[in-house]
């Protein structure tokens, strides 16, 4: 009896620690491919979309003032350094990819060529393409070149889509090669289990339930997860068959994870350079709008009536409201580097609620002390209009918003809270989301501008209810600011040893 339960429990252990190792490897083979086809992808995309926005900015040039001529040559600029980040990322991406197939699936290693062969396609007429722009060259020149770009581009994806095929492919073949270790671990139990005729029917109602269903459990989660259902294995116990569950969870979590954020920076991609182009489309004719709308009401002035007023109020409010949505917009999509200052956190609040419009019900009470801090100020006024912002949607116009500095050992704390009825706890995770809102207007992007600009601060931002309280986490001496610092210091010290001497 203990002699079959040894000789079961051992072929079991062997035969799970081979499954545990086979799933290991495909988390450490796989995952990495996955990632570098993803930032493939997502240059060549950055190649295809920076490429036809400088053909549409050559043709501004061409029309540009004296004034507007050296902004478009630095968006130019710009994008050109854009382009070239895409290519060093592709560039190492596609490096590590090849060194990766080449060690591990060498029968897909002819594949590799393929997709260099389309993204040098892709170079070489993103190239072409600006070159005969630049030098003036004919509208169907380049709209026949922009065909056969937009041709290579779609080849490019195809080919990255082989590659994630093939990888798919190779996950299937491990997955047959899990299934014979399946069918072998039954054999194997079957056949000791027929040394013991008495005790057969005993064992083997453990054996079937302690290894035998998990085992097939995990085959069934394998091809769930092969086929792009990232399903989770119910971790039980803490035997070898629960460890190899665990390592499964953690690869189906990676692959969701990854495939998540690979189709969410695609769609982001895309929205962020339409909105962009949306959003300097329409800042253009509402500036003459609103120019237009100050003119008439100031020459209305003697002859406005309660109605008239109401009317002008209706319009001035629809214009900020569609200026705020626009600098929504942008705040989100262009957050740049950051310009370093030392500055006063009280002067940075009290600045931006001096240029916002408060409703009339609602009291704000500023902080009595103060905290200098190294920061993008600008950018800071954009995070505490947002917040302050939402504080009056929340207090639904009449209530009570409260500003505090605290000034810990090696951070600033900023905290707003406001006498509205909270956050929902169902939503309170994804209110930074991008593009998530509760408000009836909005566009769901100030909250999630407002993390981007705290992180790129090396802060933190978070909220609490109770009352509802949003709290920034800016370090008094981060990384960045340093560098920053000492960049300013030696560029003073160049610019007095140019004078002195």
């Amino acid at each position: 009896m203990f002699i079959l339960i040894g000789i079961i429990s051992t072929i079991a252990i062997i035969n799970t620690k081979y499954v545990q190792e086979t799933f290991s490897s495909i988390n450490s083979e796989t995952l990495p491919i996955l990632n570098t086809l993803k930032n493939m992808r997502y240059a060549s995309t950055q190649l295809s979309s920076l490429t036809n926005e400088i053909i549409l900015i050559e043709d501004e040039t061409r029309n540009a003032s004296e004034k507007e001529f050296p902004e478009l040559e630095e968006i130019l600029e710009t994008n050109f350094y854009k382009i070239e980040k895409a290519k060093l990322l592709f560039n190492e991406s596609f490096s590590e990819y090849s060194s990766i197939v080449t060690n591990n699936y060498p029968n897909d290693i002819d594949h590799i060529e393929t997709v260099a062969k389309k993204w040098n396609e892709m170079l070489f007429i993103s190239n072409k393409m600006i070159q005969l722009k630049t030098s003036g060259a004919s509208g169907i020149v380049i709209l026949n070149l922009n065909n056969d770009f937009d041709f290579a581009f779609d080849e490019m994806n195809l080919a990255i889509d082989k590659a994630i095929e093939l990888t798919t492919a190779n996950i299937d073949q491990r997955e047959l090669y899990v299934d014979s270790l399946l069918r072998n671990v039954t054999w194997s139990i079957i056949l000791a289990l027929n040394l013991f005729v008495a005790t057969t029917l005993i064992i083997r109602y453990y054996i079937l339930k302690s290894i035998s269903k998990p085992l097939q459990k995990i085959k069934s989660v394998t091809q769930d997860i092969a086929k792009g259902n990232f399903m989770l294995y119910p971790e039980k116990g803490n035997d070898e068959i629960s460890e190899l569950g665990k390592n499964i969870n953690i690869m189906s979590t990676n692959l969701k994870e990854l495939n998540k954020k690979m189709l969410e920076k695609e769609r982001l991609t895309s929205i962020g350079s339409l909105a962009t182009r949306l959003a300097h489309d329409i800042r253009n004719p509402l500036s003459v709008i609103q120019n237009g709308f100050e003119i008439i009401r100031i020459k209305s002035q003697n002859n406005s009536g309660s109605n008239l007023d109401s009317n002008f109020d209706s319009i001035r409010r629809s214009i900020l409201r569609i200026t705020h949505q626009i600098d929504d917009v942008l705040n989100f999509i262009n957050i740049s580097e950051l310009q370093y200052g030392e500055y006063s956190l009280l002067s940075i609040i009290k600045s931006t609620i001096q240029n916002m419009i408060i409703p009339e019900n609602v009291k704000i009470i500023i902080p009595e002390n103060d905290c200098s801090i190294w920061c993008d100020s600008c950018r800071l006024d954009v995070v505490f209009k947002n917040l302050i912002d939402n504080a009056c949607y929340a207090v639904d116009k009449n209530g009570v918003i409260i500003i505090r500095i605290i000034d810990a050992q090696n951070d600033v704390l900023i905290e707003i809270e406001d006498s509205g009825p909270g956050i929902p706890d169902s939503i309170s995770e994804k209110i930074f989301d991008p593009l998530f809102t509760t408000k009836q207007v909005g566009t769901g992007l100030g909250l999630s501008s407002c993390r981007s600009i705290i992180d790129a601060h090396d802060g933190k931002i978070s909220i609490k209810n109770n009352p509802t309280t949003f709290t920034i986490r800016l370090p008094k001496n981060s990384q960045k600011a340093q560098e920053s610092i000492k960049k300013i210091s030696e560029e003073s010290l160049l610019e007095s040893t140019f004078f002195s001497n």
